[in-house]
């Protein structure tokens, strides 16, 4: 998913695909502060080398005093700048697409969207007619509707949780802006305190003490600092509780709390995953071990235990976490609660209209009837797996965003909502726009690591597969999601090994050769349709399950052949041509910006 930095001590060779960041010319070795000279990721987090050259000697972490921890008097300063983290695109993103008349745009425009709510239509009406056969629920007194599909898990647990608990989180920030004005040293203390009195009802005293048992085993092996060993006692935990044993003793203790397994397992996976980036951030800027364990331990807990993203996400960097401690009260104006007003209006309204969408289309429900998605028509199917998609982003633009007004009003920068990738060009964007705060991890801390100083192509890969296990494990040991990895795996890949054949003066030449101006672009949608259509099995394997995905495929690629594959791939071919103009119009944009 991305390239590596080549470094030197006389030079640095700054190499980008789509695991880096935008927004900073400065060398790899530098943006990114010890890097360049840190051991193997397997071994102790090193930040800079003894002694020599004056390059070497700047990567050494500088130290500052950090006012929000007691007895942390020397604390590394955060790696990542605290504005907003752009990040870099593919080395050839900054390359406007050859241009196309504004009528052929036009029809492929017109000719994507009129097919998208066409097919919208028709499952909404396959919805409506085979209401009473789906496992919906009645609601008889709504406006809205007669019946509704509440069989998504996620949607209808967090999101009342997120209404009823509302008044608690304004508790929370007005008490630690009042703890960040006054004695800024107990932010963490308080964190910790304030979800306890949160998690205990919301999922008992047994589910609480795993939310600070995970925690505890990471800080231990930290002790270490061997990121060997923090690896694999990372994944033996989350082995662990993906074990049927485990999950049985689980749902022993937490059988009078409604759904009390499923909110423990989602609660622990995000604070895995924040132990995990906290004990690897302190490998690299504290590998002497010279930090005081017990502050050291009250921020482990502090941040894995922020109430904000405790529950839905999503995961902010430990670095973004603690350059937020550092920040200053600020003063609140008029401005400033009109705009927090405005931006928690605007999730509310997106969870309005997708809690409307879900009275109008029965797609979740059809999970557990794939007898039923086989008699649908090839406008229904197409209906059905937009809709899943469209779900998945309204769904996350709420978990995430409600969340992040929270953060943002207490001083942290958290990764932006998803951005909405139904128009997206390339297969590996998804994986940048969408989850931004797991890709900055699984970049800094998987990808780059791997890749290191031998940005070949072989070791590339192997970065890239070592990323989609890390996705197969987090994500769930499952069949399902095995699939869902596996064909993201190879999508990856087969654009990473076109985007280097496209870069071969060879082709290049011969390209400019047999297919000049417009046709260029013409000839990479094609090759792009390739891509898009193995994503759409993926995509209904991960948001449906196995069996809707072979049907939806059986109909693309046998039993509607050549009707429904000739279709598809004429959607998608528009798809690819729409957003590639959506590329070039940012591009103009960042070009116009910087003229300014």
């Amino acid at each position: 998913m991305a390239e590596a930095v080549c470094l030197s001590d006389r030079q640095s060779c700054t190499r980008t695909d789509d695991f880096q960041e935008q927004g900073d010319n400065r060398p790899y070795h530098v943006a990114k502060q010890g890097i360049g000279s840190q051991r193997p990721w397997w071994g102790r987090g090193v930040s800079a080398v003894p002694g020599g050259s004056k390059q070497q000697q700047e990567l050494r972490p500088s130290h500052l005093y950090h006012p929000t921890t007691k007895g942390m008097s020397m604390l590394p300063e955060p790696h990542e700048d605290r504005d907003r983290q752009k990040w870099q695109q593919p080395k050839n993103s900054n390359k406007l697409f050859p241009s196309i008349s504004r009528i052929e745009l036009a029809f492929y425009f017109i000719s994507f969207w009129s097919g998208c709510f066409y097919s919208l239509y028709r499952f909404y009406r396959t919805s409506q007619r085979w209401g009473q056969y789906l496992p919906v629920t009645p609601i008889p007194d709504s406006w809205l509707g007669t019946r509704q599909d509440q069989t998504d898990l996620e949607w209808f647990v967090w999101v009342p949780i997120i209404l009823s608990y509302a008044p608690w989180g304004f508790v929370h920030v007005v008490i630690s802006q009042l703890i960040r004005r006054f004695c800024p040293q107990h932010l963490c203390n308080f964190y910790i305190g304030f979800s306890v009195c949160i998690t205990v009802p919301l999922i008992g005293r047994v589910g609480t003490a795993l939310c600070f048992a995970v925690p505890s085993i990471m800080f231990v092996v930290l002790l270490t600092r061997l990121k060997l060993i923090i690896w694999l006692t990372w994944c033996l935990i989350l082995i662990l509780f993906n074990t049927q044993f485990f999950t049985n003793y689980v749902e022993f203790w937490v059988e009078d709390i409604p759904e009390g397994v499923y909110k423990v397992s989602v609660m622990v996976a995000w604070i895995i995953l924040r132990s995990l980036s906290f004990s690897l951030e302190i490998c690299d800027t504290d590998p002497e071990s010279k930090l005081r364990p017990v502050p050291l331990l009250t921020m482990l807990f502090g941040y894995c235990l922020y109430l904000p993203f405790l529950c839905t996400g999503p995961y902010m960097p430990f670095t973004d976490f603690k350059a937020g401690l550092a920040e200053p009260y600020r003063i609140w104006t008029l401005r400033r609660f009109i705009g927090v007003g405005l931006q928690i209006m605007r999730f509310l309204w997106w969870m309005g209209f997708t809690q409307f969408l879900l009275y109008q289309f029965f797609a979740h429900s059809l999970h557990f009837t794939p007898e039923l998605v086989k008699k649908m028509s090839s406008w229904s199917m197409a209906g059905f797996v937009y809709f899943l998609t469209a779900f998945l982003q309204l769904k996350y633009v709420v978990l995430y965003g409600l969340p992040s007004v929270l953060a943002r009003v207490e001083g942290y920068d958290p990764p932006r909502h998803p951005r909405c990738t139904l128009m997206t060009y390339r297969f590996s964007d998804i994986w940048r726009y969408f989850d931004h705060g797991l890709y900055r991890f699984m970049l800094k801390h998987i990808y780059i690591p791997w890749v290191g100083f031998e940005p070949s192509l072989v070791r590339q890969l192997q970065g890239t597969a070592l990323v989609f296990t890390f996705v197969y494990v987090w994500h769930g040991v499952s069949t399902q999601v095995f699939w869902w990895a596996t064909i993201n795996f190879f999508g990856v890949v087969a654009e990473k090994l076109g985007d280097s054949i496209s870069r071969m003066p060879t082709y290049e030449a011969w390209e400019s050769r047999w297919f000049p101006g417009s046709w260029q672009r013409r000839i990479l949608g094609l090759l792009a349709v390739c891509l898009y259509v193995p994503s759409l099995t993926a995509l209904v394997i991960f948001l449906s399950n196995l069996d809707n995905a072979l049907v939806i495929g059986n109909r693309i690629f046998i039993s509607g052949f050549p009707q429904c594959t000739l279709s598809t791939f004429f959607f998608m071919f528009c798809l690819g041509q729409c957003s590639m103009e959506l590329q070039n119009w940012k591009i103009r944009q960042k070009l116009e910006l910087k003229q300014s």
